[in-house]
């Protein structure tokens, strides 16, 4: 379809890839519409930093000149708003547009946004609501029946109620893959392209939701939004997938490996057969998995490794079975833990990476010893990815915290809001007392095997041994640079010969 019925403009948060957005401009483009996409400032979780005037002021100077029917925000973290607000404020006093705000924050808290100026706020599945809602603002029609909509009412914010989600995501149709009016902001340049096309990875989603319930996360809590019945993980077909990945292939010149980012890879039965057929007769590239304790077997994994599988990430959260389950509330065993590092290990899965939070409100000196303990028992080739608790807006951690008596409202508050750069640094802070940060760094060590003997020698009595574990602990971070490459170069050497 000719895109004649006008301009709309999509703006994507600190990520280049920003799924949601091209998800977006997908929809928009076929009900007529032409769409700009602004890919605003790249993700950096060591140094993040916030938007400067000069950014703010090409991005509005961008939108004036395209004068858009609206521009719609992807709002997915609370932790870039500071951004997000200082782009609506300009966006509002410099260009004078309609603005419509969505993504997972969006979702769980509507009215925060309405009350900082946007419009509109579409809560989950927008694809649907934002051409009706487009429509609607082209034509004058009137827009308070759209499922999903949030507005400006007469006597305060209307919320209606979500709807409009198919079963069936296949029906949304494949994401923009080149946008084909893309922009990139950041430091204080706007280029024009979409800056994924020099991508060695490419991310993908088979799928929409998580059938777990961890406490940390916003998955569960955005499921509760959605009418009774909408499964909790609506996965897309084989041929969907596999239809956007050959696209991929033809339109990232450098492309060397697929990045599944499914909260956990589906496992409905005969999707991986399947897809396995497929993707090892159309796709042969390496790819990366997120998976799930209680969601590995040898014989998934045997099959996926056939088709190219190179890497399975898992979060195991901690050692301790008490932080799993009554804080995090992760139901798998030790030994169900125990047993998925085993079936990685032994299918031959050339990387398998653990992710640990560490370090937080609710753990003790004994419960940072179990994770040890329990890494000391891992076997195989893996790499840990250890980093702190957020304490993300909407999630159930947050009331946990304030009931226990380990933070006041007001303290959570001003975490869960503080500045970007202040809930990066907490996240990867160890501002524990100096035998916790000697557990952390011998939990960290362990993933060396030329380091584990000594690991476990100093493990005996860490503050007799505090000097030599920094010592340990400062090899252990040179040999990480040096296995990122190693293991960037095998996955492109890979990618090669597949």
């Amino acid at each position: 379809m000719e895109n004649t019925k006008g301009t709309i403009v999509l703006v994507g948060f600190y990520n280049f890839k920003a799924l949601g957005v091209r998800y977006l401009e997908t929809a928009l483009c076929k009900a007529g519409y032409r769409v700009v996409t602004i890919f605003y400032k790249d993700f950096n979780s060591v140094r993040p930093s916030l938007t400067t005037e000069k950014e703010l002021s090409l991005l509005c100077d961008l939108v004036a000149g395209e004068k858009p029917l609206m521009v719609g925000l992807s709002a997915m973290s609370s932790m870039y708003m500071d951004t997000v607000h200082a782009v609506m404020n300009s966006l509002k006093e410099k260009c004078d547009v309609t603005l419509v705000a969505g993504g997972a924050y969006v979702s769980m808290f509507p009215a925060k946004l309405l009350d900082l100026g946007a419009d509109f706020v579409i809560r989950s599945d927008g694809e649907n609501a934002i051409t009706e809602l487009a429509d609607c603002l082209r034509s004058g029609a009137d827009f308070r029946n759209i499922l999903s909509l949030g507005y400006h009412g007469e006597t305060g914010n209307v919320l209606n109620d979500i709807g409009g989600l198919p079963d069936n995501i296949d029906t949304y149709g494949l994401p923009a893959l080149q946008c084909s009016n893309g922009y990139y902001i950041e430091n204080d340049t706007l280029r024009a392209g979409d800056p994924q096309l020099l991508t060695r990875s490419y991310e993908v989603i088979a799928s929409r939701g998580c059938p777990y319930t961890c406490s940390y996360c916003c998955c569960v809590n955005l499921h509760r939004l959605m009418p009774k019945g909408t499964p909790s993980v609506r996965s897309r077909s084989v041929e969907s997938v596999i239809s956007e990945l050959k696209i991929a292939k033809k339109t990232f010149p450098k492309l060397a490996f697929v990045h599944f980012y499914d909260e956990i890879f589906p496992t409905t039965p005969g999707w991986v057969e399947q897809f396995v057929a497929e993707y090892k007769k159309e796709i042969k590239l390496p790819f990366t998995i997120w998976s799930h304790p209680k969601m590995v077997n040898p014989d998934m994994l045997a099959k996926l490794k056939a088709a190219g599988l190179m890497e399975v990430i898992m979060g195991i959260q901690s050692g301790s079975e008490h932080i799993r389950k009554d804080v995090f509330h992760r139901y798998e065993t030790t030994q169900d833990i125990l047993n998925a590092a085993k079936y990685i290990k032994d299918a031959g899965i050339f990387w398998a990476s653990y992710d640990f939070m560490l370090q937080h409100p609710f753990e003790s000196l004994e419960d940072l010893k179990d994770t040890f303990y329990l890494v000391q028992k891992m076997d195989g080739h893996f790499e840990l990815q250890l980093h702190g608790l957020n304490f993300l807006p909407g999630t159930d951690i947050v009331p946990m915290a304030v009931k226990e008596g380990l933070l006041t409202q007001e303290e959570i508050d001003a975490i869960m809001y503080a500045p970007m750069e202040n809930q990066f640094s907490a996240y990867w802070a160890l501002n524990k007392s100096r035998e916790s940060q000697l557990w952390f760094q011998l939990i960290y060590c362990l993933q060396f095997k030329p380091l584990r003997k000594k690991t476990e020698q100093y493990a005996a009595d860490p503050l007799k041994f505090d000097n030599d574990i920094d010592k340990l602990f400062a090899i252990g971070q040179k040999l990480s640079k040096f296995r990122y490459y190693y293991k960037k170069g095998i996955i492109v050497i890979r990618s090669k010969i597949m």
